[in-house]
């Protein structure tokens, strides 16, 4: 009975490390959930902007093509629907294997390919991105 109390008096320091280092990983474990989720968010909204702005500037100059065929050359419309197609491939939600970064990369290129061959002005028509991965 003695040992017994002996024992729980010399093992108290590290019961209570014990509890603190997991009320601690659990703790953490909370934290890093809600700032995650808060730079998923934030980040999510940059990528949606921007991929948004690809795919409006692509409709607008594939409806120019359709209007008015004689002003976009017929290669430019091969490479509208080429930018189209990468942009399509952009996932909705993040999940195994969502590489953003690579994908809005392949889509800034082909932008401006295509606003190359329309004479356009890139810096005046890209937005402003502030993605970091």
């Amino acid at each position: 009975m003695d040992d017994d109390l002996f024992y729980s008096i010399a093992n108290v320091e590290d019961e209570f490390e014990d509890a603190g280092y997991i009320e601690g990983l659990e703790a953490g474990k909370v934290a890093g959930r809600i700032e995650g989720r808060g730079m998923g968010c934030d980040n999510g909204l940059d990528i949606g902007r921007e991929v948004g702005f690809y795919q409006g500037w692509v409709q607008q100059w594939l409806r120019a093509a359709s209007a008015r065929p004689e002003l976009v050359p017929e290669r430019v419309v091969k490479k509208l629907a080429a930018l189209q197609s990468v942009i399509d491939e952009v996932p909705a939600a993040n999940g195994e294997g969502a590489d953003f970064a690579d994908r809005l990369k392949a889509i800034h290129q082909k932008f401006k390919t295509v606003s190359a061959m329309l004479g356009i002005n890139v810096a005046a028509e890209l937005p402003s991105s502030s993605l970091s991965f």
